[in-house]
């Protein structure tokens, strides 16, 4: 169906809502959750996610343009046939597929979890006492300094924790060589 031009390029001005105009609602929910999640995650964590926001920012804007392109050279029977309405991240589990996946990963999601309520103490318990805290010194560098380590501690976490999962993940597989045997003792057999 076509779509008014003007109103394709004001919903284009918000992520996923010029694809959501054009009838692609798959897609332009996964630029909703795409763009809201880097800001969200951002603004609780380490305010350099939020970068990411704006590259999502761009990619729906030219995204819905670019599919009303497509629609129209296809109405006109120049183009190629119309785009599925699909999710841009493709996660096609079934129960069987989710059950294998969390086959033995407990302990990740449960750390995942504990680092998540963690930070949602500190965020709202740890932080204001500190703050307060830091209030009773006299005005000085000090008390600045202190405040932006208060505020920065997440994100300096956040930042070390990337570090390491990333050094584990370059670091690969244990190779046969690099594991022990165990020693089993003389066996009584002779």
């Amino acid at each position: 169906m076509k779509r008014n031009a003007l109103l394709t390029y004001l919903f284009s001005l918000c992520p996923g809502a010029g694809q959501m105009y054009q009838g692609y609602m798959k897609r332009g929910l996964s630029h909703i959750l795409l763009f809201v999640i880097p800001i969200m995650l951002g603004s609780a964590f380490m305010p350099v996610l939020m970068a990411l926001a704006a590259v999502v920012y761009m990619y729906s804007f030219f995204d819905s343009i670019n599919l009303r392109a497509q629609i129209l050279a296809y109405y006109k029977g120049i183009g190629d046939p119309l785009p599925a309405d699909d999710f841009l991240v493709h996660l096609n589990l079934n129960e069987k597929d989710v059950e294998q996946m969390l086959r033995g990963k407990p302990k990740l999601i449960g750390w995942g979890c504990i680092l998540l309520g963690a930070a949602g103490l500190y965020k709202s318990v740890v932080e204001p006492l500190l703050l307060s805290f830091v209030q009773l010194l006299p005005d000085s560098s000090l008390t600045w300094t202190l405040n932006r380590i208060v505020y920065s501690l997440p994100g300096i976490a956040l930042g070390a924790l990337f570090v390491v999962v990333g050094l584990w993940l370059l670091r690969g597989p244990k190779k046969p060589e690099d594991t022990l045997e165990l020693y089993g003792g003389i066996d009584d057999e002779e």
